[in-house]
């Protein structure tokens, strides 16, 4: 996965890890991290596969490697860019793809959009059957059932906000608002 978010940052503009690690800590940091260990492991990796090149130039007394992506490189982006979903993804790595979805032509990103958008409503029937199972009045279980609750209004959320970037409704709509006292107001 990684692998291919570093190609996506380089497809448009010639990059050093260093700016990479900027890219990545100004961009995706909030739902994927990544140390200057992994961006070099992945950058070796790539290079060594024939998906990015690298140049050295001569800065000063240092050498500085920057990483463009190749032709196979670009390939590989947009084959894993426009691929079904792979559920198994965790949250942080759908965002991750997500955030590439510019790239894509629009009836590709709209598939990807309502795939996602449908495995989210089947997760949901799934949670609200185990609810009907339950009784919220049954105190002993009250913070196990704050934990279903919780998976039901994550997914609601969810639901509404692919169904808010697939219509590129503007993003300001989507957001909460403080309210006052510093709490949210929907």
């Amino acid at each position: 996965m990684f692998d291919y978010i570093v190609i996506g940052l380089v497809l448009d503009e010639v990059l050093t890890g260093e700016a990479i690690k900027k890219e990545i800590e100004s961009g995706i940091s909030f739902f994927y991290k990544a140390s200057y260990g992994s961006i070099y492991l992945a950058l070796k990796k790539v290079v060594d596969k024939g998906y990015l090149s690298m140049t050295e130039q001569l800065h000063g007394d240092r050498v500085k490697k920057y990483y463009r992506a190749t032709a196979l490189g670009r390939a590989t982006f947009f084959d894993w860019l426009s691929s079904p979903p792979d559920f198994k993804f965790r949250p942080g790595a759908l965002l991750a793809k997500i955030y590439f979805f510019d790239q894509l032509p629009a009836e590709v990103r709209t598939q990807q959009l309502q795939a996602y958008e449908q495995h989210n409503r089947q997760i949901l029937q799934k949670l609200r059957l185990i609810e009907k199972q339950l009784s919220d009045a049954d105190k002993a279980n009250y913070f196990m059932l704050s934990t279903l609750y919780y998976g039901i209004n994550t997914l609601q959320y969810n639901i509404r906000w692919f169904r808010h970037i697939e219509a590129q409704k503007p993003l300001s709509e989507f957001t909460w608002q403080e309210d006052e006292i510093g709490g949210l107001t929907e």
